[in-house]
């Protein structure tokens, strides 16, 4: 499908998408004829931030592609413009602060008091309903969401801002179903965001994500789809992708599947890692033992060093319930395992 396709909206849609935006005309235009993608993006950008509107739609499409094609500064610029709708800033406010702190509970009891007439603001309104949860590690959340969200789109009448509004919710609604385990339909979603992007760096996070999927199961598959990660991360100049598929996710994929050969990495924890997977429990220990907390996973290191099966059970535990984690709840478990065959 060419790039300008997956923009617009379905026949389906059409029947309530009554308003065009300056903004998804702009870029449309571009991805039928700029040279590549990127080239439409940076042009849409510039676009983005050089013209001023009035209407809702148009200033939630603007603030939309400025987040999800990763120009968090533009839009912390935006955001002080003064012809904009006060909710619009007040929800984007939120989008974009949310980069750097997590939302908490406190934030979730406010958000819950607040009503918005706008569909459009509805819907982003519920999305950081959502976050929320997430951000807690409540994943259980979307549950309580799904269905408003799902209503939600079908008001919208703008394509852009529906087009980002269905990104955000398969995004969504992988990482619920990934988290619970439920892979058949995690890989689903994330099948169908990878083909629907537009967004090099959440295009190459997906495929991240996508790749991890399949970790503790089948390091072919796994390894595959982190070099294609790395190959975007390299296409599309993301340093921060690259490092953390070189550094964390490879490294971490070698060791629990024992393939460690011409593997390296930088993290302590994972060198600790791959170092139990070389035999060198010691090394492994003196390395996790200096740090004054350890996380789930470096629990789970820790516990498979020592053959310490109450270490590991502990780390289970809190997969389970302080990270609401069902599918990272299984490296503890199969490392039990290793240490009963081991004994």
């Amino acid at each position: 499908m060419k790039s300008y396709m997956v923009i617009e909206p379905t026949r389906f849609n059409r029947i309530h998408m009554n308003h065009l935006s300056p903004a998804y005309k702009f870029y449309h235009h571009e991805l039928k004829d700029a040279d590549s993608d990127v080239m439409a993006q940076e042009r849409t950008r510039q676009f983005c931030l050089s013209n001023k509107h009035t209407k809702i739609e148009d200033q939630l499409a603007t603030m939309e592609f400025l987040y999800m094609n990763d120009y968090f500064k533009d839009l912390d610029r935006a955001l002080t413009f003064d012809h904009l709708h006060p909710e619009v800033v007040q929800l984007y406010r939120i989008v974009l602060d949310r980069k750097t702190t997590r939302l908490t509970e406190q934030d979730l009891k406010e958000m819950e008091t607040w009503t918005f007439e706008h569909p459009s603001l509805r819907c982003i309104h519920l999305f950081l309903l959502v976050y929320a949860y997430y951000d807690m590690r409540k994943y259980a959340g979307m549950d309580k969401y799904t269905e408003d969200i799902q209503e939600a789109l079908f008001t919208i009448n703008e394509p852009l801002f529906h087009y980002y509004m269905k990104l955000r919710f398969d995004e969504l609604t992988f990482h619920h179903y990934w988290k619970i385990n439920s892979l058949v339909l995690a890989r689903k979603f994330a099948y169908k965001y990878i083909s629907s992007g537009l967004a090099p760096k959440k295009l190459a996070t997906m495929h991240h994500h996508l790749a991890l999927t399949h970790s503790l199961d089948d390091y072919d598959q796994t390894m595959d789809y982190l070099l294609k990660t790395k190959h975007l991360g390299e296409i599309h100049q993301l340093p921060d992708i690259i490092q953390s598929v070189t550094n964390h996710s490879i490294p971490f994929t070698s060791a629990f599947h024992n393939r460690t050969e011409n593997v390296h990495t930088t993290d302590p924890v994972e060198i600790a890692h791959l170092a139990i997977a070389r035999g060198d429990n010691q090394k492994a220990i003196d390395l996790l033992s200096r740090r004054t907390s350890l996380s789930p996973f470096q629990q789970s290191y820790l516990g498979l060093a020592k053959k310490d099966l109450a270490l590991l059970r502990h780390a289970k535990y809190r997969f389970v319930h302080e990270s609401r984690d069902l599918f990272f709840a299984q490296l503890p478990e199969h490392y039990m395992k290793r240490v009963l065959t081991i004994v």
